[in-house]
């Protein structure tokens, strides 16, 4: 706490940013793992397919509450089979990708509020050196920026566990999204009667 308060009063949005990135990371990940998608038998589910086995992959489509849309419509024979698929996918998709843009702009955003900190703080070390009528007292400015230094290291506490995470799980989407066309293409490739 002490080191909170060294910080200045930049500390106080800083921990307001590690707040909200933190309820996105636990959100997502709480999704992520609701959405074991692909799993790690999903290639040979997709050439089963391929061969006209559809049950595996429909299993596992059908077992993911955020897939089961998609699976009904991929088993639905109807002429607008595939542009029905490519806006559910893109409806999936945009799920998986909720808040990643707010995750993405508070990793940018808490290294440069940590420097804006840092600056705040070195202009006014310097500032009471300037007024300081019996010269440079050494301690005084080595205790300044010090003090200034915290807040640029609490920006890159939060940014870089924040990026880990944004792109751990924009990887998950593309991952997901990717499967997803394999699926559709598998099935749809197939003749009419599957």
């Amino acid at each position: 706490m002490k080191i909170f308060m060294l910080g200045g009063w930049m500390m106080w949005p800083l921990t307001l940013v590690s707040i909200m990135a933190a309820a996105i990371v636990i959100e997502r990940f709480l999704l992520f793992s609701s959405c074991p998608f692909p799993s790690g038998n999903f290639t040979e589910k997709l050439e089963k397919a391929v061969e006209g086995d559809t049950s595996p992959l429909m299993d596992e489509l059908e077992k993911i509450s955020i897939l089961q849309k998609f699976a009904i419509l991929l088993q639905s024979p109807h002429p607008n089979r595939e542009a029905s698929l490519r806006l559910e996918g893109e409806a999936v998709v945009q799920k998986l990708e909720k808040h990643l843009s707010m995750l993405s702009i508070l990793a940018r955003l808490a290294p440069l509020m940590g420097l804006l900190g840092t600056v705040l703080g070195m202009i006014s070390t310097f500032s009471e050196i300037a007024n300081a009528q019996a010269g440079v007292n050494m301690n005084q400015l080595a205790g300044g920026i010090w003090q200034a230094l915290i807040t640029t290291a609490a920006g890159l506490c939060i940014a870089i566990p924040a990026l880990f995470f944004l792109h751990h799980f924009q990887s998950r989407v593309n991952k997901a999204a990717s499967a997803l066309s394999e699926a559709a293409n598998a099935v749809l490739s197939l003749p009419a009667e599957h």
